[in-house]
């Protein structure tokens, strides 16, 4: 069963090296910022770090120092802080963005409203999952009652993220059907795909997850996906945030900006190296300037 948590440990890893990234390229391009996001990325990178620092250390000790010891597949050791807190507490701060992106959108407080009434909920859930766990102590202590709080987390998370995802998409959308120029509609276009590509990951995430730890009570499969939850969120937070850079030789236009968001255009110069631009310094006005009037 240590199986899976070692898997999830090296995707952890992997996720955190991609948010390493993804944090230079924020500060490097985005340094107008405002304050709020700037504390943003830094709380989530640190408390990314802290959960990295935790899961290793449980690895360290179930695959190096204290190998064999098979009492030790029992503890719970810093599990109940690493996964369910700080995983809760990222997917809390990612999920509260995605609705601010959608007031600003839409210009309405309904589904902000409701997203964060769920994201609340999911946060508590995971909080009270973490001091089920660590009250444990051992895994073989917990209860059938204990598998209660973090079903109702992990459900939580995934409603959360595809209410995120249609209502997003259905603003937009909306707000294409206005008739807006060139430019306006392909920037439209890129925020459908940011957000349809983030959110949908997230919320497969939090699904598979979900669908492991019911499927398999009992046994540690679920932790190949638990571990790196909050990356993903964490991850998707950045990304959102950085598909307003550009790296090229010139200015994007609406005839050159690249079309899919994950898409780096270069110049046709003959220097080697390129520069970043950015299309937007101020991320509330790249999703104001498409919101949708009711």
């Amino acid at each position: 069963m240590e199986g899976f948590n070692f898997v999830g440990t090296f995707i952890n890893f992997t996720l955190l090296g991609a948010l390493a990234v993804q944090f230079v390229l924020y500060l490097i391009a985005f340094p107008k910022d405002g304050l709020r996001f700037k504390l943003l990325v830094v709380l989530v990178f640190v408390a990314e770090i802290m959960q990295t620092v935790s899961e290793t250390r449980n690895t360290i000790l179930t695959f190096g120092t204290k190998w064999g010891q098979y009492e030790l597949l029992d503890e719970v050791g810093w599990a109940w802080f690493s996964v369910p807190v700080i995983g809760a507490t990222i997917a809390c701060a990612g999920q509260i963005f995605f609705a601010w992106r959608i007031h600003l959108i839409s210009h309405s407080l309904v589904m902000p409203s409701v997203i964060a009434v769920i994201t609340m909920f999911q946060l508590g859930a995971g909080l009270w999952s973490g001091a089920e766990i660590s009250r444990a102590g051992r895994f073989s202590l917990l209860q059938y009652d204990h598998f209660k709080q973090p079903v109702a987390w992990l459900a939580a998370t995934a409603a959360c993220d595809l209410i995120i995802v249609a209502s997003t998409s259905f603003y937009l959308l909306t707000s294409r059907k206005r008739g807006f120029r060139h430019s306006t509609d392909r920037m439209v276009s890129r925020i459908v795909t940011v957000t349809v590509e983030t959110g949908l990951f997230c919320a497969i995430f939090a699904i598979a997850d979900l669908s492991l730890y019911v499927k398999y009570r009992g046994n540690n499969y679920h932790l190949a996906v638990c571990v790196e939850l909050s990356k993903v969120y964490s991850n998707s937070i950045m990304l959102i945030l950085n598909s307003r850079a550009y790296i090229g030789h010139t200015h994007p236009t609406p005839h050159n900006y690249p079309s899919h968001p994950s898409e780096i255009r270069f110049g046709s110069g003959h220097k080697a190296s390129a520069t970043m631009q950015t299309f937007s310094h101020d991320p509330e006005k790249y999703d104001s300037d498409v919101g949708v009037t009711e």
